[in-house]
């Protein structure tokens, strides 16, 4: 694409082979199931720390109960009665390993997907960008986990875990420097 002083930019977006939204797709799919696992994850954990008396039941009795109870858990406009039945089969201390091990492979599918994206939009060049944006968000995870107790500082870290686990950074990573050169140029 060339401006009207004659400078030759490479498109944002490559219309002509728009394997980028194909990636999107997925990143959006993806992005649904693992938000949709990790709250029934969660909500699971919290209902067996609400009754001690669960975490001793043997993994069908547990099950049983939560077939008869089904304890609801209302996110923003949706009600969820159901849970994955194999969390029955799990302590409460397994289901917080388990609950780490699936933010860190999601984190690491989503850095893959982020990755795709640039490569597919043709600006894999800027992946130390990405690098250095899952760097300074994983710190200040980190920080906020480490210092501030209690749900505040897990709150905050929450937050930074759900955008690295969108597609903004690669979206931001693709658009703010090619429209930053762009406006660069027209003067």
């Amino acid at each position: 694409m060339t401006n009207s002083a004659g400078i030759i930019h490479k498109p944002i977006l490559p219309w002509k082979r728009p394997y980028w939204l194909l990636v999107l797709g997925m990143m959006l799919v993806f992005g649904f199931y693992q938000e949709r696992a990790k709250v029934q994850l969660n909500h699971y954990v919290e209902v067996l720390q609400e009754n001690p008396e669960l975490q001793k039941m043997p993994s069908e009795l547990r099950e049983k109960w939560w077939d008869i109870n089904q304890p609801p858990k209302r996110i923003h406009y949706f009600v969820m009665t159901g849970t994955w039945n194999g969390f029955h089969h799990y302590s409460l201390i397994q289901l917080g390993r388990l609950k780490w091990a699936l933010s860190i492979a999601i984190l690491l599918v989503f850095f893959g997907l982020d990755a795709l994206f640039l490569r597919s939009t043709g600006h894999l060049d800027r992946w130390p960008w990405l690098i250095i944006m899952y760097a300074i968000a994983g710190t200040i995870m980190l920080i906020f986990i480490g210092l501030v107790p209690g749900k505040s500082g897990y709150g905050v870290a929450h937050e930074f875990l759900s955008f690295l686990q969108s597609p903004l950074p690669s979206l931001l990573i693709v658009l703010v420097p090619s429209l930053l050169e762009r406006m660069r140029h027209i003067e």
